[in-house]
């Protein structure tokens, strides 16, 4: 674990995301902040990561993309 400064922040995300969010976390054992973590890690050094997340406007989706994701 990185035993750095951190700070704390919140964020207001839609909570159907963040509820199957949590039934994906049970197989992945992914938590949100290792999660958050990571993609701003990505976000700041991968510039197809960053124009991939750019170029995302829509967050909605259907029940198959939580199955398929906890595959």
């Amino acid at each position: 674990m990185n035993t750095k400064k951190r700070i704390i922040t919140s964020v207001k995300i839609p909570d159907n995301l963040y509820e199957d969010f949590k039934i994906v976390n049970v197989r992945t054992k992914m938590n949100l902040q290792d999660l958050v973590e990571r993609t701003i890690f990505l976000y700041l050094t991968e510039a197809s990561f960053r124009e991939r997340v750019h170029n995302q406007f829509n967050t909605a989706y259907t029940g198959s993309d939580i199955l398929n994701a906890i595959k």
